[in-house]
């Protein structure tokens, strides 16, 4: 998908069409709680660098703002909204 991002946004560039990706971490979501019971999901996100699971609202924020003009020079990205998780695991 990272890749693909990248292919987009050079295929793009030209035309100034920005094509970026957002890398989620572990986020609480209806379907987490079908896989995961209320405790589970606590102590699983004790144990990430951020103390917590995200939020859907989060992820939501890390898009509205690569589709707003604050991101107008930004294009071909990875945005990792993911608490520190890929941090943690390059450690």
């Amino acid at each position: 998908m990272n890749h693909m991002a990248a292919t987009i946004a050079a295929e793009l560039l030209e035309h100034h069409i920005r094509a970026n990706v957002i890398e989620p971490g572990w986020i609480d979501t209806p379907g987490e709680r079908q896989f995961a019971s209320e405790e589970q999901i606590q102590e699983g996100g004790k144990r990430l660098p951020w103390g917590r699971l995200g939020t859907p609202e989060e992820i939501a924020r890390a898009a509205t703002f690569l589709c707003s003009d604050a991101a107008d020079y930004i294009t071909g990205e990875v945005m990792r909204v993911d608490g520190g998780l890929w941090l943690k695991a390059q450690g």
